[in-house]
């Protein structure tokens, strides 16, 4: 994997999908609203399905070889992005209107593709990267649900009856567009890489979450234009851009603190922070469409912060990265 194609490239490929749905909202919505959403559907199937093939056992063995660090980095991949949340809106550089959404982003997982490649390039060790980047998908949406609940609660006051209405609406569906594919392909990995050692299956291993991702922006953003206009659109991304990047910021200096002490390498440390500091597009774009429902009105409230906060993370990690190399960071990595 290399920087570029999965940053600069990638954040050129997502905006062209989200200027297409600009451009033929209506037919975007028609692709999303096609026989109950199965194309919607099948692409986060293909998202999880690809992620389970890739796992592999011996990737997770490494998680109990060094359990303290594990835990310490799991954590961190939920406490310091919710840190950096509660701090805006105590400064008051959060507008209330965004809070949930904003909380719903700090729960998500760690991205794999660019938290690895990031960590390799700056020097740090990207296996340790790639099982701590795993392991948080793994269990991202039991805890992006528990969440959800806790959101949907603190709005209309969380009882049982919305425990269990939520439940029963949203946790079928999240078995078995995530979960059951997710299994399923670390299960086909187990008995035959089919998509392994020819061109056409590393193709489909390397490109399709990317485009499957491509695919589920722009059914949400059809989905998104058609019933908001374009000029509302532009000013919540105006309104969104600064409190985001100011947000990633203030995450980057608090990973680089939750990466700092203990017993770890300097390159697991590099691997940390960058673990920390990125947020998965391929697990919550899905995700919230699977929780809010993709004909909801509300779905731009969800997903703006989400796609806008992809960009910022994905264009401030390159020269962050070529920042701490330059500097020997991942040689000497300490305060």
């Amino acid at each position: 994997m290399r920087v570029f194609p999965n940053g600069i490239g990638f954040s050129i490929f997502l905006g062209m999908s989200i200027l297409a749905a600009w451009g033929s909202p209506d037919f975007a919505e028609i692709c999303g609203a096609w026989r109950g959403g199965i194309l919607k559907d099948i692409a986060v199937i293909i998202i999880f399905f690809i992620q389970g093939y890739k796992i592999k056992p011996d990737w997770l063995g490494e998680v109990w070889r060094g359990p303290g660090n594990t835990i310490r980095t799991q954590l961190g991949i939920w406490i310091c992005p919710a840190a950096v949340v509660f701090t805006c809106q105590a400064l008051g550089l959060l507008l209330p209107a965004w809070f949930s959404s904003f909380i719903l982003l700090a729960c998500l997982p760690t991205t794999i593709a660019s938290c690895v490649v990031y960590s390799e390039k700056a020097g740090g060790d990207s296996n340790f990267a790639l099982v701590q980047a795993t392991l948080s998908n793994l269990v991202a949406p039991a805890f992006i649900f528990l969440a959800w609940v806790c959101l949907q609660g603190r709005n209309s006051g969380l009882s049982w009856e919305t425990f269990l209405d939520l439940t029963v609406s949203t946790v079928p569906s999240l078995f078995c567009l995530t979960a059951l594919p997710l299994l399923f392909g670390w299960r086909v990995a187990q008995r035959a890489r089919y998509l392994d050692g020819t061109p056409w299956g590393n193709w489909i291993s390397q490109k399709g979450p990317l485009i499957s991702i491509a695919w589920l922006a722009y059914l949400a953003m059809g989905q998104v234009f058609s019933e908001v206009e374009p000029i509302t659109c532009l000013e919540l991304s105006r309104e969104l851009v600064p409190p985001l990047t100011i947000g990633w910021l203030g995450l980057a200096v608090f990973a680089w603190l939750w990466s700092y002490g203990g017993e770890m390498s300097q390159a697991s440390r590099l691997a940390v922070f960058f673990c920390v500091s990125q947020k998965s597009l391929a697990t919550g774009l899905p995700m919230i469409q699977i929780l809010v429902g993709a004909e909801s009105q509300a779905l731009v409230y969800w997903v703006f912060p989400l796609i806008i906060f992809h960009f910022i993370q994905l264009l401030l990690g390159i020269p962050v990265l070529s920042l701490l190399r330059k500097i020997g960071m991942a040689r000497s990595f300490s305060l």
